[in-house]
């Protein structure tokens, strides 16, 4: 399975570790300060050997809270791979 890169934070998602943390958000209503309440949102943990594609459209990153939009697949160094020699 392929990895996916955050090109805002640089945070990894691999589908063999999955995602253990959550982006947590936290709302909180001051048109009333008596009533002042603050409520934390966070997205349910994301199983081990759950492809990319399988992650919820509504995801977003554990590290900075951007959308899965914003993940790229990592390609291969391919370059790198060419300058290796095998012996």
């Amino acid at each position: 399975m392929d990895k996916y890169v955050c090109t805002m934070c640089g945070h990894i998602y691999d589908p063999a570790v999955g995602e253990t943390k959550a982006f947590s958000t936290i709302l909180c209503n001051t048109d009333r300060m008596q009533e002042y309440e603050c409520k934390v949102l966070a997205a349910d943990p994301i199983p081990p050997g759950t492809d990319f594609s399988k992650v919820p459209a509504d995801w977003r990153c554990p590290s900075c809270g951007y959308p899965k939009s914003y993940y790229r697949k990592i390609e291969a160094e391919t370059l790198r791979e060419m300058r290796t020699i095998a012996y």
